[in-house]
């Protein structure tokens, strides 16, 4: 076999610089047409990675806020148990007192208004007497008790000799109010 190249040298240089600068620009527009491709894609994707960050930034404020309003909550609630564990803790039953109470009253005496106050430990009789003498035996009562110390009846209240009425202050040791203590102290 037999080849003729019957083109002049230098138009084959020619030619071959034609083909390899028509290779040369196809493979430079497919590269500058996948770097827009791929610029294209980054951009995209950027803008919806940018909306999903902008979602889970309102939607972390929304939360801590929610997680602020519950922690208030729970410290709220906390201080509330707090409050009713220190109540319950300092906790002192009224039935002793009352019935020590009772069992002190004379017959003549009779107490309308009972009031204790628990912070300053102590307690407030008010009510009337038929007499004077009956009033000074309830306030005599009142001192020998061990239970209470520093009874004060004001002297207005022994003015009149019948019909008294009568407003005495106390204060109250509730270690020493024990049943015991009351039913052996007076009788």
């Amino acid at each position: 076999m037999i080849t003729l190249n019957l083109v002049p040298p230098k138009q084959q240089d020619q030619l071959k610089n034609n083909r390899l600068y028509q290779a040369i620009q196809e493979s430079l527009t497919l590269l500058f047409l996948f770097a827009a491709i791929i610029g294209i894609l980054l951009l995209v994707s950027r803008y919806f990675l940018e909306q999903q960050l902008n979602e889970m930034i309102t939607q972390n404020a929304a939360n801590i806020y929610s997680n602020q309003l519950v922690a208030k909550k729970i410290n709220a609630l906390n201080q509330e148990l707090s409050v009713s564990l220190g109540l319950q803790k300092n906790y002192q039953p009224v039935t002793p007192l009352i019935s020590a109470v009772s069992y002190i009253l004379p017959a003549n005496v009779a107490i309308s208004n009972l009031r204790f106050f628990r912070q300053e430990s102590r307690i407030e009789f008010s009510g009337s007497a038929k007499t004077r003498s009956d009033l000074m035996k309830f306030k005599n009562y009142l001192d020998k008790a061990d239970w209470l110390s520093n009874a004060e009846i004001p002297l207005s209240a022994l003015v009149p000799k019948e019909n008294n009425t009568f407003s005495i202050k106390a204060n109250i040791n509730y270690q020493a109010l024990t049943p015991a203590n009351v039913c052996t102290e007076l009788k």
